[in-house]
Parts: structure tokens; sequence; C-alpha cells
């Protein structure tokens, strides 16, 4: 990676520091606000703060500038995020307005499982650190898994994380969320069946909506649900993507080569579906249909963080052109533009789309973070030290 490339990323990772405290909020609790823009339903009209998968690459992104720096001011931004969670929580174990395009409301899936992931990151790393406020970090992420996920959600007949307390639908990409966060909270807690109880179960629900067809465009490749023994053969490379992690951890956490190869498998067809520019598309069909239309972002952090992850097992994925596809969208005031082609979505209906692109979304930015802070210059992360806009810099595309 060049110096030039090392200087955009680190630019950009500091312009989202920014924006991320003008994004910060009181009402109707302190957080991180704003509106939300999404494939599935915008939220434009409620732009308080959202409690929800947004402080995953929060929390996640400022611990990896404090690790790397030494720098305290990056931890207190950690806690910060991670007090405005505990402050937050609902007596039934709920996060205030944790369903990002639904909020206002609670209860959002895979969006408090990832609250979770996020208040046990911080857990391990303030224990570590002595901090206190390590044990109300963790009692909070435990509360809401076990008195929403594991209480309500999970059906213990059949070992399967549903969606909704009254719908027996499975999505993958929400459950690989659960999984992570079962997986930290058992590294934290005296609790041996904490794994085989949940993340076992749900991982090989996961593998078994799988496809496995060597030489098919879709081989790797994960289904975004299922109501009951129904398939919903839809398949989204920025779902695919979340569940990457979860499976590798799993792999870690039992040493079970099917989630290693899952997950490999699954980081293949993200990358062969790549377009050249590092985007991607929205979701490709089973009868060889695709959607290239919006092409996320922001959100393909998640993408950078899988490649990245899953390149230990297959050294020919290459994170680097998602990089560039990510710094290429910053903006002057910090933020990342959401995505590219909203407005082609359905263009005979949906002109308020046309818009959508440039909105800065915190749920979507924290992705980026999280996938931007470790390829930072340590040397550059100082407010006091001038890094050119991301925005004033020409370069096209690709990270060489």
């Amino acid at each position: 990676m060049s110096a030039l490339d090392r200087g955009r990323i680190t630019a950009a990772v500091l312009g989202l520091d920014r924006w991320f405290d003008a994004m910060r909020t009181t009402w109707p609790t302190p957080g991180y606000g704003g509106p939300v823009v999404h494939w599935w339903n915008h939220c434009l009209v409620y732009r308080g703060a959202g409690l929800d998968w947004r402080y995953e690459g929060i929390v996640d992104g400022y611990l990896t500038l404090w690790r790397r720096t030494g720098d305290r001011r990056w931890l207190a931004k950690a806690t910060r995020a991670g007090n405005d969670l505990v402050e937050g929580q609902l007596a039934n174990g709920c996060f205030r307005n944790s369903m990002f395009e639904l909020n206002p409301g609670d209860g959002g899936t895979p969006h408090e499982a990832a609250v979770d992931v996020a208040l046990l990151l911080l857990a391990q790393a303030t224990r570590t650190d002595n901090d206190t406020d390590s044990d109300r970090f963790l009692a909070a992420a435990q509360h809401n898994l076990r008195s929403f996920f594991m209480g309500r959600l999970w059906h213990k007949e059949s070992g399967t994380l549903w969606d909704s307390p009254s719908v027996e639908s499975f999505v993958p990409n929400k459950a690989a969320t659960f999984v992570e966060a079962v997986l930290h909270l058992a590294a934290q807690l005296p609790d041996p069946d904490l794994v085989e109880r949940y993340a076992l179960p749900t991982g090989q629900h996961i593998l078994a909506m799988q496809v496995r067809r060597p030489g098919d465009i879709l081989d790797g490749a994960i289904a975004q649900n299922r109501f009951g023994k129904r398939v919903v053969e839809s398949y989204f490379p920025l779902y695919v993507a979340r569940c990457v992690p979860a499976l590798l951890g799993l792999w870690e956490r039992t040493g079970d080569e099917r989630f290693r190869d899952g997950a490999v498998a699954a980081a293949r067809f993200v990358a062969r579906v790549r377009d050249a520019d590092g985007g991607l598309p929205q979701v490709l069909y089973a009868r060889g249909r695709w959607n290239r239309h919006p092409r996320w972002i922001a959100g393909s952090g998640d993408v950078v963080r899988a490649l990245t992850l899953a390149s230990r097992h297959a050294e020919e994925l290459d994170p680097a052109p998602t990089v560039g596809w990510i710094v290429n969208g910053a903006r002057a005031d910090g933020r990342i533009a959401a995505a590219s082609g909203f407005g082609r979505v359905l263009p005979w209906v949906s002109r308020r789309d046309r818009l959508a692109d440039e909105v800065g979304v915190v749920g979507w930015c924290d992705k980026a973070f999280r996938a931007l802070a470790p390829l930072a210059d340590p040397r550059l992360l100082d407010v006091d030290v001038v890094v050119e806009p991301p925005a004033a810099i020409r370069v096209a595309g690709v990270l060489r």
C-alpha cells in the first residue's frame, strides 16, 4: 500500500471521527443520531439517537485506534459509546431505538446483537485496562442476550434463533451477529455450555443455507432467509460477508474445519461477484438475475472485514479494491456516502431515492470506520497533524 493510499485512509478515519462527534445528540437519550437509508426502508423522520448496530463499528474502531496508538483519547470515545448503551438499556434487556431503519422502537435484529458485540469488546478492553466500568458493560450485554435473544428469540426445540418470537424465520446474517456475541460472552464467563448450546447449532444452520456447487457463480453464497423449511433464494453479498467472522470464530473455538471452509467459500463468493471498482451488487437471485442498485459504499466496510479475515486462509482474497471504493466515497464533512444507485432501484416510483446515495448514515459509516481503522497510519492519527481531506485528492479507484 503506497504512502498516498495510507494517507487517504488516515484522512478518512479522522474525518469519520469528526463527523461522528457532529452526529451526537442528547435526544431522546445520549447517542449517535441522524437519518437512515436502507434497501428495506428509509428512516428520515426519526433522526434521534439509535442504540443499534451503529455501535459495533464505532466501539471496535475506537478500540483499534487506542491499541495502535496508545492514545487514551480513543479509549475515552469508545467508553462514551458504551455508556450510551448502558444508560439506554430498558428493564426488559432491550435497548432504546434499536431498530435502525425501523426506528423508533426496540428489539431490533441483528442490531441488538451487534450492540452486545460492542459492549463485550469494551468489557474485555476495559478489564485489561483495569477499568471499573468493565462489569457494567458485561452485565448489560449479558442481560440483553439472556433476556431477549436466548429468552424470547431462541426456539429450544429446533435449536434455532428465530427472527421474531412469533414467526419461524431464520436469517443467517442476523444469526451470525448473535454467534459473534455468544463467542465474546463465552470468552468472559465461566459458562462452558454457551457455545455448544447456542453458537454451534446456529453456525450449523447457517452452513445448511450455503450453496455449495463448484463452478456455479453462487458457490459459497448464503441465502438471505428461511421461513420454516422454505428458503428465500436471494443472495446479498453484504450479508454473506457478515457471516464470515462468525464462521471463522466458530472454527477458532472448536477446530471444526466445516466452519472455516464455509467462511472461505462465502468470502470467495463475495470476491467473485465484486465489480472492478471494488463495489458489489446488491443482490443475486437463484435463476441468474442480478440487481446492482444500490451498491453500498460505507457499509462495504463489512466486506473489507470479511475478506481481510478470510485472506489468512486464502491468499487470493484481496480487500484492497473495496478499501479504495470506500475511501473514494469520503466527503468533505467527514462522512462516507451511503451508496451508489438508490435512484435506480425502482426509478418509476422512487424518485425520492435519487438523493439517498449521499446521505450520511452513522450505521453504515461505522462499518467503514471499523474496516479502515487498522489500515490508518498511527503517526498521523493525531488531531494536531494536518492530513489533506480525502475529498481534495483525486485518485481513481483501486489501491495499489
